[in-house]
């Protein structure tokens, strides 16, 4: 089975999202869902040569690898 990167559901970035933590198109998909988790961050930069170039949500990543996403309270 093919690993999932950050590139394969990237999404248009928006400003209100901070830049760090974030991550690269090439990083793994668990990779960003683990920094979101330790950041509480339902969304994560992604980012080239120090510029937001889109942007990661929780959500998407836990649907592409195929989880159920967390019950928000």
């Amino acid at each position: 089975m093919k690993e999932k990167k950050v590139q394969d559901i990237l999404v248009p970035f928006r400003e209100d999202t901070p830049l760090r933590p974030s991550v690269a198109l090439s990083d793994r998909l668990v990779y960003a869902v683990e920094l979101m988790a330790k950041h509480n961050r339902e969304c994560i930069a992604v980012v080239r040569k120090g510029r937001p170039i889109g942007m990661v949500c929780l959500k998407d990543a836990f649907q592409k690898l195929g989880l159920k996403s967390p019950a928000k309270e």
